[in-house]
């Protein structure tokens, strides 16, 4: 265990923007019998409102994460009635010599790499969520909003390096001022659901992985093109920081699925922080 802890690194970097509410964290458990690395991706403003990262950020992560209850613990503390109207995402991955453990709430993505390819991805609570968006349907206490004014709601997506593309969203009313743009959220009083999602995958010895658990602020700035970039041991969390940095500030394409345009970019209050944390072996 001891020679294990030594060359796997854990690595964990914000970038805060205009919302300033992203945070990421890493490190070794109290028992050192895992390595952890997870994120959050608060949301929302209300005056004298607890703020689950604010939450967040007082716990001692390296004994309690060594808790086998410890996410329904974070749920039912960022569940008071004191954190209505605002929320965050939490994405965590428990790294043991035999296994990853991921377990998530809202859409802050953990990938698992292997031998520099994805071969797993978070099934976040979004839009895309097929069991996500089934449950809400069935509640008559949420509405699912697809239009706003008569226009449909929309968001974008990176094509690839140089073009974006206009995608349809939707937002998530649960009433009492919570209103989020995907389909469950600590905080919000805990009306968005109480349950979280968790998935084991099996670790094969003598062989190179890489996991990176971000929010939104990387994973809305990639594409499937690129993998090798991020997958590769060589990459920091530093490196991958300053990459979706880059992306967010640069020039680009706009696909709005009948004319591209050139030369777009985001305005300074639409760039999104950047929270990451990283684990190499």
């Amino acid at each position: 265990m001891t020679s294990l802890l030594k060359i796997n690194t854990t690595e964990s970097l914000v970038l805060q923007a205009h919302s300033k509410q992203d945070y990421a964290f890493s490190g070794i458990s109290s028992e050192n019998t895992f390595q952890y690395v997870g994120v959050a991706d608060g949301h929302g403003k209300c005056i004298n409102a607890l703020y689950p990262t604010t939450i967040l950020k007082k716990i001692d992560w390296p004994s309690f994460l060594t808790n086998t209850g410890y996410f329904s613990e974070i749920i039912k503390k960022c569940s008071v009635f004191k954190t209505n109207e605002v929320g965050s995402t939490l994405s965590i991955c428990k790294i043991y010599p035999d296994r990853f453990e991921f377990s998530w709430v809202g859409d802050s993505t953990g990938k698992l790499y292997k031998n520099g390819k994805c071969v797993f991805k978070t099934n976040d609570h979004d839009r895309n969520n097929k069991e996500e968006n089934k449950r809400l349907s069935e509640n008559p206490n949420v509405d699912v909003e697809t239009h706003k004014n008569g226009s449909l709601i929309t968001d974008t997506e990176v094509k690839n390096s140089t073009t974006i593309q206009i995608v349809n969203a939707k937002i998530y009313d649960f009433h009492n001022k919570n209103r989020i743009n995907f389909t469950h959220s600590l905080g919000h009083g805990g009306v968005t659901g109480t349950h979280f999602s968790t998935v084991i995958v099996p670790r094969e010895e003598n062989e190179s992985y890489k996991v990176i658990c971000a929010t939104d602020g990387l994973w809305g700035m990639t594409c499937d093109d690129d993998y090798t970039f991020l997958g590769s041991s060589e990459i920091s969390c530093l490196d991958i920081v300053k990459f979706a940095n880059e992306r967010w500030r640069q020039e680009w394409y706009l696909d709005d699925g009948v004319t591209t345009v050139k030369g777009c970019k985001f305005p300074d209050h639409n760039i999104d922080d950047i929270g990451v944390s990283t684990w190499t072996c």
